[in-house]
């Protein structure tokens, strides 16, 4: 029963990603944070923007997860919906609590491990590994293995590979994390729009179906 159960999340996991959507607004987010954090080692910290932007990345964070989402719900009952129709599994008590707990440790556990890692190394940026990781450790546990989707898991390589290859460029920190949220950002974007056009073409509006 749990197997099957299993299955039917799974299935309503991968039918949310299906349109690319949510890729495409993650994507844009990952941008926006590739124009702070560039801005931010731009202008330096000691600079008033730059004391301005440190001040301000929790609410410029939460507010563009929550435009974001916002943004994907509206887009979905505009273009999805209409389409394939609306799929939702509830999911109550202790096996929702456990599943957000083990997904949080995971991506934590990575995370934690990278920075004492590349603390070890003076020569390579701590923050770009250790993000890569984390992002990856996202990709790996949230998207990955809730949906069954492939692509996500070729995101956590390159996720993984880019922070890795950030670490070792000599860049300065700012720049690092701002080529890997641009970088990040544009693969998801990319991903995102090939996956939306394939699910239009795929799925004409009833409307459109009748007139043919």
């Amino acid at each position: 029963m749990k197997d099957e159960t299993s299955q039917i999340e799974q299935r309503v996991q991968r039918y949310w990603y299906s349109d690319g959507i949510a890729e495409l607004m993650g994507g844009g987010v990952f941008l926006m944070l590739s124009l702070y954090f560039t801005a931010q080692q731009y202008f330096g910290e000691e600079s008033l923007a730059g004391n301005l932007l440190h001040a301000a990345f929790v609410l410029v964070l939460i507010g563009a997860l929550l435009l974001g989402r916002k943004l994907i719900n509206s887009l979905k009952t505009r273009v999805t919906y209409p389409r394939t129709g609306y799929v939702e599994y509830r999911r109550y008590g202790d096996s929702l609590m456990w599943r957000r707990f083990l997904a949080f440790f995971a991506a934590m556990g990575v995370a934690m491990a990278a920075v004492f890692i590349t603390r070890r190394i003076e020569s390579i940026d701590a923050m770009a590994a250790s993000t890569g990781a984390l992002v990856a450790a996202i990709f790996l546990v949230k998207q990955g293995w809730s949906s069954g989707v492939a692509r996500f898991y070729v995101f956590s390589l390159v996720s993984l590979a880019l922070g890795v290859a950030l670490s070792l460029s000599g860049f300065l920190p700012g720049y690092n994390l701002g080529l890997f949220y641009g970088v990040m950002g544009v693969i998801l974007a990319i991903s995102g729009g090939i996956t939306l056009k394939r699910y239009l073409s795929e799925n004409p509006m009833p409307a459109e179906v009748g007139n043919e």
